[in-house]
């Protein structure tokens, strides 16, 4: 009898041990619930691209030679519209404009004395004028010989005069033209002094720009001697931001001017602000060189206004092309594929079959099987019901792709997976 007594004794300890030891590691599974809600849907493209100005200014070398920068405002400087950007030496530039002035003054005077000249040698040539034909007039009854050389000493006098006043008029005109050519090298040497400083012709922040310095490019800086004509600071009106995204050609018929605009930064993770689509490219283009695929620019304006935002900056943009009330919607994990048809799971556990139609990244709508309010699952109950321990139990997952459009499903809409 005892023989017997002692194996069951152990039976019962082994499954005592089972029982308290098993609990602690085959917890019941307890399975996440959502409800039906029914509430506005909002079917968005996403796009990617990069902060920017609306409005920006490119501060470029002046058109004068042989120029060094002597100084420059810092960059990432904010500064307001006149405040100087960039200076360059200004010796070679003052030097000109001295030069120049004094041979203005010096054209000046000539130009005066040439028609002081004219003046006077005009009335003198007047008066030998008078004087011969008053000549004429005394001997013009005399003696035939007698008046024929008043009458040439007449002629002769008018024919220097002419000669003599042209001649000097010409003078005074090639002074006027070496005092107008001196006036326009004062002007041009003053023009390019004043180039010498170049001021912002905006509000903005400094922005340096890379220029070729031998065999590289680098960032402009102080020193370098800047080709004419060549950018040197880009200055961004940072009171206006716009992203400059991209959407495929393929998407591209569904963006449309004044759609609003969700808007993500790289740099501030959790912060949205708000756009709208302010311009669409007409024309597609390559996405990158030698790409076959195909974009169409984006111009969305970003509406909220935040210091943080810098040109430059990575972006993501939820553009909501469609946006509809009422609708009846489950998260994405709540709906699985069974035998090529969408299934949920009750709260009871019972399966049931329903119709889908629209979705997001994170919804999908319920066209009809379900009512708002309903409880379902967010996990396959049949894997719950393996008894698998609590910890090993899988986790619900994203069913986007796996779910075909049931009847009254619109598709190839944006969003649609």
């Amino acid at each position: 009898m005892r023989r017997f007594v002692v194996p069951i004794v152990a039976v019962l300890v082994i499954v005592a041990a089972w029982l308290i030891l098993g609990s602690r590691f085959w917890k019941p599974v307890e399975i996440p619930m959502a409800a039906v809600r029914k509430g506005t849907m909002e079917i968005a493209l996403r796009a990617s691209g990069a902060v920017d100005a609306k409005r920006a200014f490119t501060i470029t070398a002046p058109r004068v030679r042989n120029i060094q920068i002597t100084w420059m405002a810092p960059e990432g400087a904010m500064v307001k519209a006149l405040d100087p950007l960039i200076k360059f030496d200004s010796s070679q530039q003052d030097a000109e404009l001295a030069e120049n002035t004094s041979n203005l003054r010096i054209g000046e005077a000539s130009l005066a004395r040439q028609q002081q000249e004219l003046e006077i040698q005009g009335k003198q040539l007047a008066l030998a004028l008078r004087q011969a034909q008053r000549n004429f007039d005394e001997k013009k009854h005399e003696a035939p010989k007698v008046a024929d050389e008043a009458r040439l000493e007449l002629e002769l006098a008018e024919l220097n005069a002419r000669a003599k006043l042209d001649q000097i008029r010409a003078d005074v005109q090639k002074a006027e033209l070496e005092v107008q050519r001196a006036k326009d090298k004062v002007a041009q040497a003053r023009k390019e002094l004043e180039q010498m400083t170049l001021s912002a012709p905006i509000p903005g922040m400094v922005v340096y720009l890379e220029i070729w310095k031998g065999n590289s490019s680098a960032k402009v800086q102080q020193g370098d001697s800047p080709w004419p004509g060549q950018g040197l600071i880009n200055l961004p009106d940072l009171s206006e931001m716009i992203v400059k995204a991209t959407v495929s050609e393929v998407d591209a018929s569904n963006v449309l001017v004044g759609q609003d605009v969700r808007i993500s930064l790289d740099a501030f993770p959790g912060s949205q602000f708000k756009g709208t689509v302010a311009l669409k490219g007409t024309l597609a283009r390559k996405k990158e060189q030698n790409s076959k695929v195909n974009v169409f620019d984006v111009q969305v304006s970003i509406l909220d206004k935040d210091e943080r935002l810098k040109p430059g900056m990575s972006a993501s943009c939820k553009i909501i092309v469609e946006r509809t009330d009422g609708v009846l919607s489950l998260p994405l994990e709540a709906v699985f594929e069974v035998e090529g048809k969408p299934r949920v799971y009750l709260e009871n556990k019972k399966p049931r079959e329903i119709a889908v139609g629209r979705r997001t990244d994170t919804e999908i709508e319920v066209v009809s099987g379900l009512q708002e309010g309903e409880r379902v699952c967010l996990i396959d109950p049949r894997t719950a019901a393996e008894g698998l321990p609590a910890q090993e139990t899988p986790q619900p997952e994203l069913n986007k792709g796996r779910i075909p459009p049931g009847p009254g499903a619109v598709r190839n809409r944006p969003g649609a997976k």
